[in-house]
Order: C-alpha cells, then sequence, then structure tokens
C-alpha cells in the first residue's frame, strides 16, 4: 500500500461554480472558467427514495480537465481508451516563473530534468503580473521526441504569442496526436516545491 502520511497533497482543479435551479424554484447563477457556458444544474427528487439528484449540462472544455487526441482526431482514442497511466505517475515539475514573456527551450526542460516517460508540469508567473513565457515549436517537437508521458501548463502558453491562430495543427494538437496527454488548466502549480512529485489526474 502507498503510505500517503509521507505526501503532501495539493488539489490542482479550479473551483467551479455551476448555475443551479433548485427545486423551491431558486436559481443560482453560475460562472465558467472555461469553455462557452457554465455546468448547469436542475435539482429534482427521486421518486423511489426522495433522495435529492441532479441533471447536468455542461460542455467537456471546463474548468480543470484532461485532453485525448479524440479531440483534434475521429479516430483518435477517447479519454477512457487511453492508458490509465497517461495521466498517473511520476512528474517533472517545471517553475518558469522569472522567464516573463521569453521562450522556453529545450534547454530549460533538459535543465529540469524532463526525461522520456515523465508528466511534465510547467507553470508561469500569476496571470496578471506580467506576459507569459511560451514554448518554442522547436521545444514541442523534443518533447514529443522525448517521449514523455503529458503536459500540464498554467500561465504558460504553448505556442509563441505571434502564432497565426489559423494555422494547423496547433501545438497542443501536435502533442496530442504524437500520443502525449495533455493536462488543460491545472491551477496551484506554485504551490509545487520539490523537483519531482507523483500525479494523479
Amino acid at each position: 500500500m502507498i503510505n500517503l502520511s509521507k505526501y503532501r497533497i495539493i488539489d490542482l482543479s479550479h473551483e467551479l461554480f455551476p448555475s443551479e435551479q433548485k427545486v423551491d424554484g431558486h436559481q443560482r447563477h453560475g460562472k465558467p472558467f472555461y469553455g462557452e457556458r457554465s455546468i448547469d444544474l436542475q435539482e429534482f427528487f427521486h421518486s423511489q427514495d426522495d433522495s435529492r439528484m441532479h441533471f447536468i449540462q455542461s460542455q467537456t472544455h471546463n474548468g480543470t480537465h484532461v485532453e485525448a487526441p479524440y479531440k483534434y482526431s475521429e479516430t483518435g482514442a477517447d479519454v477512457a481508451s487511453i492508458p490509465l497511466d497517461t495521466y498517473i505517475g511520476e512528474a517533472a515539475t517545471c517553475d518558469f516563473t522569472g522567464k516573463q514573456g521569453q521562450p522556453i527551450t529545450v534547454r530549460d526542460f533538459q535543465q529540469a530534468g524532463v526525461g522520456t516517460g515523465d508528466i511534465v508540469l510547467a507553470w508561469g508567473p500569476p496571470k496578471g503580473t506580467s506576459e507569459s513565457p511560451y514554448i518554442t515549436t522547436e521545444t514541442i517537437d523534443w518533447l514529443i521526441k522525448t517521449r514523455i508521458k503529458a503536459l500540464g501548463t498554467e500561465n504558460v502558453l504553448l505556442s509563441p504569442p505571434d502564432t497565426d491562430p489559423d494555422q494547423r495543427p496547433t501545438n497542443d494538437a501536435r502533442i496530442l496526436l504524437s500520443g502525449i496527454g495533455l493536462i488543460d488548466a491545472p491551477t496551484g502549480l506554485a504551490q509545487i516545491s520539490k523537483p519531482r512529485v507523483f500525479f494523479i489526474g
């Protein structure tokens, strides 16, 4: 068994605020973190035992979540079909808060100890304090060639800021279609204080 008393557990998920229609008619308004709409809940009582339940309506691109190749390819694996360990395992942590608006290079990831089979967690300076650093196309190529397992970023751009938005395929598509998982919108990565951690997503 894993002895969790040896570890500090850090929750990296954004808190979601759903809209909720209560059975008494009261409406609570939510707010989306990601995507075009919030999560909508409609409360009801289950007829067999009067237990409280909800109908849920949302989109999958909402809050902190993981991605799979199906996002960009009809024949790609969906989240339920990818290997279970894609989002579980040892992670290299990469603090890029000092690279304000600057490129993140292959050397930066090498110096952070990133290697084959790693989950990579990278973060930049807090939003609103400066420009986010960005991963160069050459660096994305290196991450794919190195065969990392998954990549999660906070306040780090996956492409240079001047990249043509109509350019295809995008870097996130290239990562996913190469078999590397993406951890979208983690929050609180700066709480991590060790160069390597165990990640569960």
